[in-house]
């Protein structure tokens, strides 16, 4: 290795100490899971024959469980400490993926599915890895901390999602069928995910300085009414994006089953070539937020993918439809450490959590009916239609961050 790649390397990693390492290592082992998961999970559900609404029901029990994750997993941290619910998620993370490799039956992947929602703390987004992130971090390492988190990550999905491609492979190398075949997939993410839970036990607790609880003043009282407003402005605003990205996000891989015929071995390459793309423009990040700021570029992605949902639901080339697909989820993922950054920079370090938790909360509840609303939708009236809905609702979601958050983005440039 030169030591133009040695610097290089070592800047990736710059902000990082021991137990932030390990984080990365078990949230990149969890990635690998969600990774193949994405693209497998609702075309698994129509091949065990259930139809378009009993699997949007399905992932609809997981988006719910992950509200309730959010919310108490994130304010019980900033009480606590991280590391247990760290340990928590990992444990229900394994839990699912477990009976997913051993039951077919509805319900009990109905409890998989709850217990799986409470366990997908796996990105930096989540409050309590979120949190952890803010506790160990200054305000200027935080955004390069994200970045790495986000590059990480998406080399880990993009591998998980070229694992989706395995089934395939061993009905043509076992001569498995298609139900058995999966079950091999998901032994291989119980392994997965058993190690991602065995990094985080090291992992040591590092919470915040918290404030000496005294008399509340009239000061005080401001500045909680502020944190207030933040918070319920905020949350409005994740529930407008939870609500389209859920009707767009959800059913795109059955979507393509139904509608061009092509599974997991098709759409596994595909999810990987996005994940991979997106890695690249991760490097920008922190020059991107300095020069413009979290805000200008959150909003105006928000309008290119209300655009890219819009064009991409209504093409009847598969070709192009793939093409729309790719920038489509690499604007979306290009963003993602860029709004959780902006996260962590409208409260105190000490309410990160929380205020991540209360927000994902909301934004996951709306979200929860998203899945169940696409299936009716492409039972009952058209495929494009949940698309065309999400595209408008995302166009919203940039126009509330601009009215809510651009005094408070001003009042914060250096």
């Amino acid at each position: 290795m030169s030591g133009e790649q040695f610097i290089g390397l070592k800047s990736l990693f710059s902000g990082f100490d021991r137990d932030l390492k390990l984080l990365l290592f078990s949230m990149a082992s969890r990635r690998l899971v969600l990774g193949f998961l994405q693209v497998v999970r609702a075309i698994y559900f129509a091949i065990l024959g259930f139809k378009p609404i009993t699997i949007g029901f399905l992932l609809s029990i997981a988006t719910l469980a992950s509200a309730l994750h959010h919310i108490l997993f994130g304010t019980l941290s900033d009480r606590f400490g991280r590391k247990p619910f760290l340990l928590l998620g990992g444990i229900f993370s394994t839990a699912r993926i477990v009976i997913f490799a051993t039951n077919t039956d509805f319900w009990l992947l109905s409890v998989a599915q709850a217990m799986g929602g409470f366990g997908e703390g796996a990105g930096a987004g989540q409050p309590v890895v979120s949190g952890y992130i803010t506790d160990k971090t200054e305000d200027e390492q935080r955004a390069s901390v994200f970045s790495t988190l986000a590059i990480i990550n998406a080399i880990a999905t993009t591998l998980g999602s070229l694992m989706a491609a395995l089934p395939v492979y061993f009905q043509e190398i076992t001569h498995l069928n298609a139900v058995e075949a999966h079950s091999m997939l998901f032994w291989i993410g119980v392994l997965l995910s058993a190690v991602s839970l065995i990094l985080v036990v090291p992992i040591r607790e590092s919470l915040p300085k918290r404030r000496i609880v005294g008399r509340i003043t009239e000061e005080k009282r401001a500045v909680q009414t502020i944190y207030h407003k933040v918070i319920i402005r905020f949350s409005l605003v994740r529930s407008i994006s939870g609500l389209g990205w859920g009707l767009i996000e959800s059913f795109l891989p059955l979507y393509f089953f139904m509608r061009f015929g092509v599974g997991s071995e098709v759409l596994g390459p595909i999810y990987a070539l996005t994940r991979f793309a997106s890695i690249f423009s991760y490097f920008f990040v922190p020059d991107i937020v300095r020069r413009f700021g979290e805000l200008n570029t959150i909003i105006l992605s928000r309008f290119l993918t209300a655009c890219l949902t819009a064009a991409f639901s209504l093409t009847n080339s598969y070709l192009l439809a793939v093409m729309l697909l790719i920038l489509f989820r690499t604007l979306v993922l290009f963003t993602m450490p860029i709004r959780q950054t902006f996260a962590t920079f409208i409260v105190e370090p000490e309410r990160t959590a929380t205020a991540i938790g209360i927000s994902n909360f909301s934004r996951m509840t709306v979200r929860s009916v998203a899945p169940t609303l696409t299936g009716y939708l492409f039972e009952t009236l058209s495929l494009s239609l949940p698309f065309l809905i999400g595209a408008g609702l995302m166009a919203a979601n940039g126009i509330l961050y601009r009215l809510f958050f651009q005094h408070k983005a001003a009042n914060s440039k250096p």
